[in-house]
């Protein structure tokens, strides 16, 4: 008998919130986002599941290289300005710009230590398990998108809240892109460069206004 949706999301549900749940304990506690990457391995590993089905694959068929340059150059620009609006108009900061010293190797480190791995946990493991157990039914800009976005997204949000910083839900909204980055290439490279991106972004921008 095929098994209905319900049943479908219980079992993922019982498989991904614990491995979540531990790999945010072991994040934490041992101060590494490496554990991103390496539980969610071990799991599909031990499960004997194809790993190029969960977007840890190097062939992978993105937009066009101008289609993200004028992408992300234009999400960089509107967070920036509403990071702006926010730090002069609520909290009355001051704005002066400071770099980092080599902008380049940041965003490599960023990749390397969070940005893969984060995204090999939430947008290729959690994701494409989610998406097994609710199929996506709706086409989104070339991409196959369905409730696995916003489940692994939410989820993604509420890992975030671990450190008790409740803006941190805006990354919620960072999720869905990076989800659909991941359906629209079919590999976890494309939103990881934009995860790396976007945490030295953002960092500029927090070290810049006081």
């Amino acid at each position: 008998m095929k098994a209905r949706p319900s049943d479908g999301a219980a079992s993922a549900a019982l498989e991904t919130l614990p491995i979540t749940g531990l790999a945010l304990l072991l994040s934490l506690r041992l101060e590494s986002s490496l554990v991103w990457l390496f539980l969610p391995l071990g799991v599909l590993i031990a499960l004997r599941r194809p790993l190029s089905e969960y977007g840890l694959d190097l062939r992978f068929s993105p937009p066009s290289f101008g289609t993200h340059v004028v992408l992300g150059v234009t999400l960089l620009v509107l967070y920036g300005a509403l990071h702006a609006w926010v730090a002069r108009s609520l909290f009355d900061r001051s704005f002066e710009l400071r770099l980092p010293g080599n902008p380049a190797i940041d965003v490599v480190r960023e990749f390397l230590a969070v940005g893969f791995p984060e995204e090999v946990f939430f947008r290729g493991y959690l994701q494409t398990r989610w998406n097994r157990a609710l199929p996506a039914r709706r086409s989104m800009f070339g991409a196959n998108v369905g409730p696995a976005l916003l489940v692994q997204a939410a989820i993604f949000a509420a890992c975030h809240l671990a450190t008790g910083d409740w803006t941190r839900l805006r990354v919620f909204f960072f999720a869905l892109l990076a989800g659909w980055l991941r359906e629209r290439s079919g590999s976890v490279l494309p939103p990881a460069v934009y995860h790396a991106v976007a945490n030295v972004w953002y960092g500029i921008l927090a070290g810049s206004f006081r």
